[in-house]
C-alpha cells in the first residue's frame, strides 16, 4: 500500500497487518469502507479501501508566513490559513485549512494563542501584518 508498507488489501475485502497477518477493523462510510493504518511516517491515518493511498499530509509547497501572537498558524500571501501545529486528535496531527466567516462586512478567522485563549481576528489585520510590503 501507497504510504502504509506494512499493510495490504486482502482478496476477503479487508486490510491485513502483513506484521501479524490479522485483519484490521473497517468501518462503512459515505460510499467506501475505511480502516485505521500506522503509516510508514509513524502517523496514524484513515486509509480508503477502494484507492489504498494514503492521503498527501502536511503544508503545501508555497510560500507562507507565521502569523503573528498565533504561531502555530501560517498564511499563503493568498489568504489561505494553514493551522501546522498542535492541531485536534480528529485531524490525526495534520495541518489544515482554516475556515473564515463574515461578520458584518468584514472576513474574520477564529484562531488561539500560545496559552489555548480563542479569538476573532479579521483577514485584513492578518494580512497586513504578514505582508506588509504587499
Amino acid at each position: 500500500m501507497e504510504g502504509a508498507s506494512n499493510f495490504a488489501l486482502a482478496t476477503d475485502g479487508h486490510i491485513h497487518n502483513l506484521e501479524t497477518g490479522k485483519p484490521l477493523a473497517r468501518r462503512w462510510r459515505g460510499l467506501r469502507y475505511w480502516s485505521s493504518v500506522t503509516c510508514d511516517d509513524g502517523k496514524y491515518r484513515q486509509i480508503a479501501h477502494d484507492t489504498l493511498k494514503v492521503p498527501p499530509q502536511g503544508l503545501p509547497d508555497e510560500e507562507m508566513r507565521t502569523i503573528e501572537d498565533y504561531p502555530d498558524y501560517k498564511v499563503t500571501p493568498y489568504g489561505a490559513i494553514w493551522k501546522y501545529r498542535k492541531t485536534p486528535r480528529r485531524y490525526y496531527s495534520t495541518p489544515f485549512l482554516v475556515s473564515t466567516k463574515d461578520i458584518g462586512e468584514k472576513e474574520y478567522v477564529r484562531l488561539s494563542t500560545e496559552d489555548g485563549r480563542r479569538h476573532w481576528v479579521r483577514m485584513e489585520k492578518i494580512m497586513a501584518e504578514a505582508y506588509p510590503d504587499d
